[in-house]
């Protein structure tokens, strides 16, 4: 008995020992009958840093909403009890330590906050305020995580997951009643606060937690990469202050707690701090009942009706209360409805007619963008007609001279070939791109006319590839300045040579290179620019500067010597036309 004695007496000391030390000896907190009778008093409230309920602003000042909630209290104790009340706030760094230091204090005036939930447990140990905001636990996941359809759907995934929580805390219960009821071997990590342990989830793919949904929307903002699963929400009867057991001060901060200016406050705090749509949005899933899985627009579409209406409901009454003002009230309430209705009305109409204008212009924009590709590649149609057939006269007197000379195989086979050339030409005049395989064969069967006629002059190779399938290339561009550099280099100058074309395909750019390599003296100037050349290269380069005049990606002609050397290089882009989008059809709005 004895021993007994000695061993609850040192408990005690202890206890006292460490409740001192925690709340720094001396602290003031007085109760409410000394308070209410001299007047005025202080209290002491425990706090641990949680945005947006009570933290430091960055000149260092206590904020949020617990801590403009508790300081409330002053001017309602004033107001209804003429007493003086001060308010010292003592921070402990550990959400899990201000619980017993609340439970075991011997002072009746020591309260806490930090979003306490209210629990039955609890109840058994602390007294609580009455709540001041809905409560709501969500489950969130990180976002690689799908979405849980059902709870047999949770239970085939849940193997995989891992949980993070905070000691002492409602989330935690409820992760451990999950993890007891779907996987007893799931994996739980503790951190110190709400924030490090949504931060931990963001960052571990196969992660999920608890969390207060007002503490999840504010994560959001922040950028974290986490999303909430609809199941296994958990709503409780709210977030309250909480005081010891042995407290008198249940009287009055009940009142305080239950009147309409403490309502009128916290609404206004909630908006304060998180703004209007965040405050309709948790106020609207967390109120127990209410939540019907609607989306965030909705919800805070149903709060502001609810707001409105409440309203109403207010006005009437004090209608009802001053009857001398009542007939005027409800006129000019019945105008302003039909005023609100008027604007939006007219606000509905505006943008309906916006709606319409946008849709019209972006229609008309198509069409003139189709209008403009159409003339452009009607333009370049009617330039490629107009190219010089002087080739075509050159190979019928080359005709006329195998007739000449006898050589009947040859001749034969020429004006093959010369029919299958016309044939071609015939073809790609009447279009405004060809593919790169039919450019090839158009090049190779004109190459092998002009051989025919100059053997002892020309030497040809046309290098392509299988990768060139699908690209595209105006018709008789390669042509024509193959045409341009044979004649140029070889065929007026009268000395041999060998002419290379190489077809490089690309994503974006079909690269075409003409390498001529001649040998011997030039001629003068003036006889290698004939005038059916000169106007063929004149036709080209309209060509070409027609497209690239109504182009973004435009084709580039260069052209580079060394020695008897001349390289030029053909850039074309891929596609050679862009396609023009459509625009929506009309509809209504």
């Amino acid at each position: 008995m004895f021993i007994s004695c000695i061993k609850r007496l040192s408990a005690g000391l202890w206890l006292i020992l460490f409740t001192g030390s925690a709340l720094c000896a001396q602290t003031k907190a007085d109760s409410w009958t000394r308070v209410s009778e001299q007047g005025k008093g202080s209290i002491t409230v425990l706090w641990d840093e949680i945005e947006p309920f009570i933290y430091r602003a960055k000149d260092g000042k206590l904020i949020g909403v617990e801590y403009e909630l508790m300081e409330g209290l002053k001017a309602f104790l004033k107001k209804h009890y003429q007493v003086q009340l001060e308010i010292n706030w003592k921070e402990i760094s550990d959400f899990e330590k201000i619980y017993p230091l609340v439970r075991d204090a011997d002072q009746p005036g020591v309260f806490a906050v930090s979003y306490y939930s209210i629990t039955e447990d609890r109840k058994k140990d602390v007294r609580f305020s009455p709540p001041y905001m809905p409560d709501l636990n969500v489950l969130v996941t990180n976002n690689q995580v799908p979405v849980f359809e059902s709870r047999e759907d949770f239970r085939a995934q849940v193997r995989s997951l891992r949980g993070y929580t905070q000691r002492g805390t409602t989330m935690e219960t409820d992760l451990r009643q999950l993890q007891a009821q779907y996987f007893p071997a799931l994996p739980v990590a503790y951190d110190t606060d709400d924030y490090a342990i949504l931060k931990q989830v963001s960052q571990t793919p196969q992660s999920m937690a608890y969390v207060p949904v007002t503490i999840y929307v504010v994560a959001l903002q922040r950028g974290y990469k986490i999303k909430r699963q609809r199941l296994f929400d958990i709503h409780r009867e709210g977030f309250a202050a909480i005081y010891s057991k042995h407290s008198d001060w249940e009287t009055p901060v009940t009142a305080y707690f239950n009147s309409q200016e403490c309502k009128t406050l916290v609404a206004s705090l909630i908006r304060k701090y998180l703004g209007e749509e965040v405050a309709a949005i948790i106020l609207g899933v967390s109120e127990a009942g209410n939540y019907n899985g609607n989306s965030d627009d909705i919800s805070l579409l149903t709060k502001e009706r609810e707001i409105v209406t409440h309203r109403l409901m207010d006005a009437a009454v004090e209608l009802e209360r001053q009857q001398s003002y009542r007939n005027r009230m409800l006129l000019l309430l019945g105008c302003s409805v039909v005023f609100i209705l008027l604007l939006y009305t007219r606000f509905r109409t505006k943008q309906r007619l916006n709606s319409v204008l946008k849709q019209r212009n972006q229609l008309i924009s198509t069409q003139n963008a189709q209008i403009d590709q159409m003339n452009r590649r009607l333009q370049l149609k009617v330039l490629q007609t107009r190219m010089n057939p002087h080739f075509l006269f050159n190979s019928l007197n080359a005709i006329q001279y195998f007739v000449v000379e006898g050589d009947k195989r040859l001749t034969l086979q020429y004006i093959k070939r010369f029919s299958g050339f016309l044939r071609k030409l015939i073809q790609f005049g009447d279009e405004t791109v060809v593919a790169v395989a039919d450019e090839i064969a158009l090049l190779k069967a004109y190459l092998w006319l002009e051989q025919s006629r100059f053997p002892d002059l020309l030497e040809y190779e046309v290098a392509e590839t299988d990768t060139a399938t699908g690209q595209q290339v105006l018709p008789l561009l390669t042509h024509a300045i193959v045409e341009k550099q044979l004649y140029k280099r070889l065929l007026n100058q009268g000395v041999p040579g060998k002419l290379y074309v190489q077809f490089h395909p690309g994503a974006d750019v079909l690269t075409v290179v003409i390498t001529v390599a001649v040998t011997g003296t030039a001629l003068p100037e003036a006889y290698v620019n004939d005038a059916g050349v000169q106007k063929e290269n004149a036709l080209l380069e309209e060509r070409i500067r027609l497209f690239n005049k109504h182009s973004k990606r435009k084709i580039s002609v260069t052209t580079e010597e060394q020695g008897s050397v001349s390289t030029t290089t053909i850039k074309v882009p891929q596609p050679l036309f862009e396609p023009v989008t459509d625009a929506h059809p009309f509809h209504k709005t």
